[in-house]
């Protein structure tokens, strides 16, 4: 019995090293909060291997690996650019397991030769009866230039017109994730119920000019500024009917631009009632008991968050706030997390979300403004709804409507936890009551 053991064990052991890396591998694991699929390259050169790494639900930038070992069986790839780091070994049912290290934290990583395949029915298909025209436009002041999509309704007469603004991250102008397209399902519909829609690729991402690392709100606000008067000059669309629908952070802008009289309404889809730093601390209250964390653990978290998020917009540089963060951390559940911690908050798309607050704006809204939410929104909880409406009624503004759909998540998926990591598993990318909510509301207004 020890013997056929022993022959057993020798025969999976030679399989394993005989195994050929080389090729594509496909992964598909669970990163905290989020799926992402993963693609990895592996090549011979020389003596070794190269690789490189695509992350096709974020972006089409391929990684190349800036190291890669493959010894004793085992395989690690580092790439600096991507801040991910694999370890691997090859099995006897031919897949590489081991693990995948994201944003400071190690997460399970399979990799087969399958590819993952998402079936996604919404998503629409040529020909349209409407016209998609490529733009350009400048947003002047910055000296960069934007690039998108503009889809005009059939007909002769001057329609009205929205430009979407997209959430947090670098984000195309189809707000795709996962090969949901939001903006294009959203754009499809509204320009084939006689809306213009201008969605445009986010500065430094696709087709857009500008740096992403250094961009924030201010830079998003005036970006769709840009974006409303370059609409404005086309003859095909009613310059006095321009507005901004803004998802999650985009919401900000929408606010920002409302405020300002920048445009006669706006549609916020998943849109915080509070500061950026109130509405992050919101965010992972909710995402903690979506996964099943008790109260008062969150409470202590968010207790030390809310500290962690006040050394950020107080350090003056990433060292100085990542040595103060492991002061911070320091015998708490959270120590060892500083330099995550850190690389997540310590940006410039972050310090300025930290720092904004739409209690600014409220009072000096005076436009029309629908608000949608979904209940199962762990991103942006529901009651952002209740914040929003009283912070803009309380000027007398009589023309708020806020909607609250039962199910639906921050996509405005119908959900069943509304967790992140849901997203890319659902088939829906936007549940279609919403987009009738849209569109009816927008055909009531003058």
């Amino acid at each position: 019995m020890k013997i056929i053991s022993f022959l057993f064990l020798l025969f999976v052991s030679l399989t394993l090293v005989a195994q050929d890396i080389t090729g594509k591998w496909y992964g598909y694991p669970d990163l905290k909060n989020m799926r992402l699929r993963l693609e990895y390259q592996v090549e011979k050169a020389g003596d070794g291997y190269q690789v490189t790494l695509k992350l096709p639900d974020l972006s089409d930038r391929i990684y190349q690996a800036n190291e890669v070992v493959f010894v004793d069986n085992v395989l690690m790839v580092n790439i600096a650019d991507a801040q991910t780091c694999s370890t691997l070994r090859p099995q006897a049912d031919g897949s590489l397991k081991g693990t995948f290290l994201w944003e400071g934290y190690d997460f399970e990583l399979v990799l087969t030769r399958t590819p993952v395949v998402f079936k996604r029915p919404q998503t629409p298909k040529e020909p349209f009866p409407y016209r998609s025209e490529e733009v350009t436009f400048q947003n002047a002041d910055d000296g960069i230039t934007l690039a998108g999509t503009l889809t005009l309704p059939a007909g002769d007469a001057k329609c009205k017109a929205v430009v979407l603004v997209s959430g947090s991250g670098g984000q195309d102008r189809d707000n795709t994730f996962s090969e949901h397209k939001t903006f294009l399902v959203l754009a499809d519909y509204l320009t084939r119920h006689g809306i213009a829609v201008l969605r445009v690729d986010d500065r430094g991402v696709g087709k857009s000019g500008g740096n992403l690392k250094e961009s924030g709100l201010p830079d998003a606000d005036a970006d769709a500024v840009a974006a409303v008067n370059f609409l404005k000059q086309r003859p095909e669309i009613n310059a006095d009917s321009i507005g901004v629908i803004g998802h999650s952070e985009g919401a900000f802008v929408a606010f920002s631009m409302a405020g300002r009289k920048e445009v006669p309404f706006i549609i916020t889809l998943a849109g915080g009632g509070v500061s950026g730093s109130e509405l992050l601390l919101m965010q992972r209250a909710a995402l903690l008991r979506a996964s099943g964390a008790k109260e008062d653990f969150i409470e202590k978290y968010n207790n030390y968050m809310r500290q962690a998020q006040d050394v950020v917009l107080q350090s003056g540089d990433a060292v100085t706030c990542e040595r103060k963060l492991t002061e911070l951390f320091n015998g708490t559940p959270l120590a060892g997390q500083a330099a995550a911690t850190t690389q997540q908050l310590y940006n410039v798309a972050k310090i300025e979300l930290l720092k904004y607050n739409p209690e600014w704006d409220f009072p000096e809204i005076t436009c029309p403004v629908l608000a949608l939410n979904g209940d199962k929104d762990c991103q942006v909880p529901v009651e952002n709804l209740e914040f929003i409406k009283k912070g803009i009624t309380e000027n007398g503004n009589t023309q708020v409507k806020t909607v609250v759909f039962p199910g639906l998540n921050h996509m405005f998926q119908t959900a069943i936890t509304g967790a992140p990591v849901e997203y890319s598993d659902i088939e829906e990318t936007i549940a279609p009551a919403v987009l009738e909510e849209i569109v009816n509301w927008l055909k009531q207004l003058k």
